[in-house]
């Protein structure tokens, strides 16, 4: 490891442990501000101890999301607990919704980046570190503002202290959450991708290249124009190399080439369970499709369906459309795979320009169609 990673290691450790020592002495406290008079004033506290969490938890994320939006990134998603907002897949606006994945229920936030640049893991590397200094300075205000208030007679101004301090206490676990260890399940905790983003070297290439190839697509750029060598760079690295197939994927449907979309789909079948199942039917879908129309194989294709279909069943966007229409065919239901291709269409129909994801969805839709 390199002395500057060591240093800059050494100061997340210190931070951590100052941070955590602050949250121990705070929690010691808590005792001092929770009104538990009767029913209904224990009735609120715990009421105000899970809202204070909520907030937490948001706060963290709020950090990254704006960070991210102050960088020149696209908003894709923030979740905290059951509270959600995200991009619509069908007409792409911004939707609130109710969060039921428990994977999720920690808090996400992404944004991604809208051009290929030189610049772009530096510029990541600050959403990322964002998360946990939100974290830190929300342990800074609660504890102060804990303080401030610490002599307040009135159950206003004891809610008002212990609302503080749960906030307090639960972003100092999340500060310790984020910048300890170096997983959380299959990702990358905020600490463990910074450093992957500065760290010079394979890494940090691995990182900008995977940046570009996520602006490659939010720019709407031919797939067929794909950086195959980015593809195959990202790929050498284990963590990543599920997203390499995901695009190589398309980038094969776009060029016709079956034999290696199918190998990429195959690849993408192995993806570990410990990702929250939202992200998964997303990868998931393209193997159903690989199976249902590269392979025309109606019992996998249906397998796999099964393993998805409570998160799709009800979306309506083209690439969903155009799953539903191969699902029909190969299970010999010709009209009602028309009719879904035809929906497809219909929807790419109102716009004036495609993009190179929509040029694709519809050539697939017009061979379903037929």
């Amino acid at each position: 490891m390199k002395k500057k990673q060591l240093k800059q290691l050494a100061i997340s450790l210190s931070a951590g442990a100052m941070v955590g020592y602050a949250g121990m002495q705070l929690g010691r406290s808590l005792g001092d501000f929770i009104p538990t008079a009767g029913a209904t004033q224990k009735l609120l506290t715990l009421a105000v101890a899970l809202f204070a969490t909520w907030f937490a938890l948001a706060f963290h994320e709020l950090a990254h999301l704006l960070t991210g939006l102050a960088q020149g990134f696209r908003f894709q998603l923030f979740v905290a607990g059951f509270f959600g907002v995200r991009r619509h897949p069908e007409n792409d606006t911004i939707q609130l919704y109710f969060n039921t994945d428990m994977q999720l229920f920690g808090g996400v936030a992404a944004t991604l980046p809208r051009a290929q640049t030189n610049d772009l893991a530096r510029r990541f590397a600050r959403v990322v570190l964002a998360g946990p200094l939100g974290s830190l300075s929300l342990v800074l205000l609660g504890s102060l503002t804990t303080w401030a208030l610490s002599d307040g007679a009135s159950l206003s101004i004891r809610y008002l202290a212990y609302f503080s301090l749960v906030s307090a206490v639960v972003s100092a676990a999340l500060f310790l959450a984020t910048t300890l260890p170096r997983r959380t399940g299959m990702f990358f905790t905020d600490r463990a991708r910074y450093f992957r983003l500065i760290s010079g070297g394979k890494t940090a290439q691995i990182e900008q290249a995977m940046l570009e190839l996520i602006a490659f697509f939010q720019a709407g750029k031919p797939l067929e124009a794909i950086d195959m060598a980015q593809v195959d760079l990202i790929r050498e690295d284990p963590d990543y190399a599920l997203y390499a197939d995901y695009y190589a994927f398309y980038h094969h449907m776009a060029t016709g080439n079956t034999q290696k979309a199918l190998g990429a789909a195959e690849r993408l079948s192995q993806l570990a369970d410990t990702m929250p199942v939202a992200f998964r039917a997303e990868f998931w879908k393209e193997v159903c499709f690989a199976a249902a129309y590269l392979r025309q194989d109606a019992a996998a294709a249906n397998e796999w369906w099964a393993k998805i279909e409570r998160q799709l069943a009800k979306r309506g966007d083209v690439p969903v459309l155009r799953l539903k229409a191969a699902l029909h065919l190969v299970n010999g239901r010709m009209e009602e795979a028309r009719r879904l291709a035809r929906q497809g269409l219909d929807q790419l129909a109102q716009k004036t320009m495609r993009n190179g994801s929509e040029q694709l969805e519809f050539r697939l839709l017009e061979a379903l169609a037929q």
